[in-house]
């Protein structure tokens, strides 16, 4: 067996070494016809597959991780990292009012007609166990989140205790591994985590005595990382929780290789045995004893699978990472796997606008000042509003497909210059930050004119239809109330108002002093929810329904039980973690059942 030291492996030492050779030449394992040997082979390192890595050690296996890229963490280390886990141990702690009957009867209403009875109950009861066996003993920890279910009024559905957040964690005990976490998606000062809970803080730090030490501990910090980092140390969201899977699987002596692609499974006799990934220059040859694991992420960047499997929702834009590209779907079909398309919709949605700068295009995500605050509608083709503005990003995305996109592409978020200056737009940071808005009107990254008629003609709206929608929405705004989309009616629409502006709905803030701004907006996958066949435990079902043997898969490699559907924040991680938790069982359940078989031929 090759030797393992905690902190490190022997795989680092000769990956160490072959970065500094033009070629590499790795020891072989015991196997005549595979370099390495393990018990159980993880393909990506997003939250699904580090939880069952970690899963699988803390069982006392063996286990690889293989990452494509060169550094961990895929999508999940660009996102917030929230997970969605009812009557989870942190909600108990809290006496959170909430039961897995509530939950369950909240997901059949939400998901209607994709409600897959096994595959909720499934989560909904390994769920509190899974985030308990991932957190007991490891460095990974949650912390209860505020945020209510996307739509809590819905029956069953609650203002608060199902979603929870990684806690914060400091990079530099990570030491040299510290280089091998993702960079997150939204930085400032150039390498700086915040918070959506400090972007207040940041823009105004004089605003009182406790925002001004805040922003200056948090900056002084971060000058003194730059010292020795490429950037802020501070972790929080995804980031930390990719850098707590990490030490968390170093202390079980978990091997982890960055930079080693998936070539090709290897099926011998019916039975998925191991893979080849290629490493430096060369094909390694794996062979998995127990079973390998696809968590590689889904396909959000692969546009052939997204034109084959999107269906109505034909979408060009994704906030995943861009590695993302289907390995693991790709090659589990070439082995007979089926794909399960048998969604609400084949992903999980945010809107975003593009900012062009010459021959570059940035993809800036829905802004966390902005997003459906008090003071901005949106308008389709029509010149119409067609979604309620204050609810969830998937909402919004999923109205602008029913609303006529991608056939016409003419989607907005229409405020005035008061909106802007007070809370941004998009990529434009609030006044004083930005202080000219025609720098993008000139990258025409935003429509920028004195009237609603003229706004109008550059948007190729119907004049008058938009003057109608702002007329009726300052209208609703000084009723307090929406009757068309039902604005500010919920706890999470209300975490989107801001009192502060006395009227009499906090959601609803009117539009009415020139000039006026248009963001064109198109949808943007976060992930994706169409995946492989699976059963509730992760096994990778054939074209019959039959599990393929010895292949895994979760995360967004698997059909998401939430099946495109977006109940509340953290639906995406929260399911990978849990799924993950059930491979690894049904892993050791069959390594028993085949040592009970063994034992009694003997």
């Amino acid at each position: 067996m090759i030797e393992k030291y905690c902190g490190g492996t022997e795989m680092d030492k000769l990956l160490g070494q072959a970065a500094k050779q033009e070629a590499a030449v790795f020891p072989r394992g015991s196997g005549p016809d595979h370099d390495w040997e393990t018990d159980v082979l993880v393909i990506g390192s997003g939250a699904a597959g580090l939880s069952a890595a970690l899963y699988a050690a803390k069982a006392g296996l063996r286990v690889i991780v293989c990452e494509k890229s060169p550094r961990l963490g895929g999508t999940t280390a660009l996102s917030n990292g929230m997970i969605w886990v009812p009557c989870s141990p942190q909600a108990r702690s809290a006496k959170i009012d909430d039961s897995l009957t509530k939950a369950r009867t909240y997901l059949k209403h939400e998901l209607g007609a994709s409600y897959r009875a096994n595959f909720v109950e499934a989560y909904l009861e390994d769920g509190p166990t899974a985030l308990a066996a991932l957190e007991n003993g490891t460095e990974v920890k949650f912390t209860l989140s505020t945020a209510p279910d996307y739509h809590s009024s819905q029956v069953g559905g609650v203002d608060k205790g199902r979603a929870l957040s990684p806690a914060p964690y400091d990079g530099r005990l990570l030491g040299t591994d510290f280089e091998l976490i993702g960079d997150p998606i939204r930085v400032v000062l150039g390498g700086m985590m915040i918070s959506s809970g400090e972007v207040r803080s940041f823009l105004n730090p004089f605003q009182s005595l406790t925002s001004l030490k805040h922003v200056l501990r948090r900056v002084s910090r971060y000058a003194w990382d730059r010292l020795s980092y490429g950037r802020g140390t501070e972790l929080s969201g995804g980031n930390a929780l990719i850098a707590r899977l990490l030490v968390s699987l170093r202390k079980h002596c978990v091997e982890i290789w960055p930079s080693s692609p998936l070539v090709e499974l290897i099926k011998e006799e019916g039975h998925v045995t191991g893979a080849i990934v290629k490493l430096i220059d060369s094909h390694i040859r794996v062979r998995a004893s127990h079973g390998v694991i696809l968590a590689t992420g889904g396909f959000a960047r692969n546009a052939q699978l997204r034109a084959q499997l999107s269906g109505a929702h034909q979408h060009n834009e994704t906030l995943a990472h861009a590695d993302v590209t289907g390995d693991g779907i790709a090659l589990a079909t070439k082995l007979g796997a089926a794909i399960d398309n048998d969604v609400a919709s084949a992903g999980f949605w945010t809107p975003v606008s593009l900012l062009k700068n010459g021959s570059a295009e940035q993809i800036v995500p829905y802004g966390w000042l902005d997003r459906g605050r008090p003071g901005v509608i949106a308008v389709g083709p029509n010149a119409r509003r067609f979604v309620n503005e204050s609810n969830s990003y998937h909402d919004i995305c999923l109205a602008m497909f029913k609303s006529g996109y991608p056939a016409d592409k003419r989607f907005y978020f229409v405020c005035d210059q008061d909106f802007v200056r007070l809370r941004g737009m998009g990529h434009l940071l609030p006044w004083p930050w930005t202080l000219s808005i025609s720098k993008y009107a000139r990258l025409d990254y935003i429509k920028v004119a004195r009237t609603l008629s003229e706004l109008a003609k550059q948007l190729g709206l119907d004049a008058g239809e938009l003057q109608r929608t702002i007329e009726e929405h300052n209208a609703h705004a000084a009723e307090g109330r929406d009757p068309l989309f039902k604005r500010g009616e919920s706890a999470f629409n209300r975490t989107l108002g801001d009192p502060a502006l006395r009227m009499k709905n906090p959601n609803l803030g009117p539009i009415r002093n020139g000039p006026f701004i248009a963001l064109p907006i198109v949808p943007a996958t976060l992930g994706t929810a169409t995946g492989l066949a699976t059963d509730t435990y992760g096994k990778v079902l054939d074209g019959n329904g039959w599990p393929i043997s010895g292949l895994y898969a979760c995360g967004n490699d698997m059909t998401s039980p939430m099946r495109g559907i977006y109940p509340g924040a953290g639906i995406t991680i929260g399911p990978a973690i849990v799924f993950a938790y059930r491979a690894i069982n049904s892993i050791l359940l069959s390594a028993q059942h085949g040592q009970k078989v063994a034992g009694s031929r003997a």
